[in-house]
């Protein structure tokens, strides 16, 4: 990978509380179209960057055996520490050399993260894992879209501002091109897709939460991550608090941030390719 996005266990903790879970229904559109080629049972699918291991999990129910690989051990122990499930496992792995065997596997995903990997020898190495017919599946999901529970207000300008003003600069092209380019840059094209590349932008979730967790999402964008590395934690947290302070004067609430309930979409943009079954 180009860029290991955890890099300390208390930013994999973060990662795993805040960041949504992969919804069912994304994962039910992806299983429904390696069944057009692979009929039930499915036996093996592996998840690459897996961070604390919500894109995995989500795998589970629908597979004899889920591997997931990230190149962090922080990010590993935390979805080690978290998941308990009886099939599936966590391994210290990169996207570059899959750690599976040739013709093996019949789904390979990547759930916001492949826009970190080095995607030509990726996409070599997951033509090499996947069975004839079997299929790879790119998502992720823009920024979040918050709004006052009570008041419907919507608050995305301010999280469109801090993004791309107040951390402009420290927000990776990687980054970029996930959040607001949405995987549609020519390298994201799947290059060994038998048949057109699918794409679909049809999954919206909606989880309600609060300012606080708001807040806490933020803390673990890499744009933010960066700006620490640069600046230390101190001036960060004072950004973090700006921003905090923002919302709750948008609001005009008098209670506390984590208190204030919003309701935050997540907008999810999915790329699906199969490698041909002669």
């Amino acid at each position: 990978m180009a860029y290991k996005y955890f890099e300390t266990a208390g930013h994999a903790a973060i990662y795993s509380r805040f960041r949504p879970t992969t919804p069912d229904i994304l994962v039910k559109r992806i299983v429904s179209y390696v069944n057009e080629k692979i009929p039930n049972p499915l036996k093996l699918a592996v998840d690459i960057g897996c961070g604390s291991g919500q894109s995995t999990e989500a795998l589970g129910p629908y597979f004899e055996n889920v591997l997931g690989f990230d190149p962090n051990k922080t990010a590993v122990d935390e979805a080690t520490k978290k998941y308990h499930s009886k099939n599936v496992k966590y391994s210290v792995g990169n996207a570059e050399k899959i750690n599976c065997t040739d013709n093996s596997v019949q789904l390979v995903t990547a759930g916001q993260a492949c826009h970190w990997f080095n995607l030509p020898v990726f996409f070599e190495d997951v033509k090499r894992v996947l069975v004839a017919g079997g299929t790879l599946a790119l998502y992720g999901y823009q920024l979040p879209r918050p709004k006052h529970l009570k008041t419907s207000k919507d608050l995305s300008s301010i999280v469109d501002q801090l993004y791309g003003e107040t951390f402009g600069e420290y927000a990776l092209q990687e980054s970029r091109e996930c959040y607001l380019g949405r995987y549609t840059a020519e390298k994201y094209q799947i290059p060994f897709a038998s048949s057109s590349i699918l794409r679909d932008e049809s999954v919206v979730v909606e989880q309600k939460g609060t300012i606080a967790d708001l807040v806490g999402y933020i803390s673990s964008w890499s744009a933010y991550q960066n700006y620490v590395k640069q600046h230390g934690k101190e001036k960060a947290s004072k950004i973090l608090s700006e921003f905090e302070n923002e919302l709750m004067d948008a609001v005009g609430e008098k209670s506390k941030p984590e208190e204030t309930e919003i309701l935050v979409s997540f907008h999810y943009f999915l790329l699906l390719g199969r490698k041909n079954s002669q």
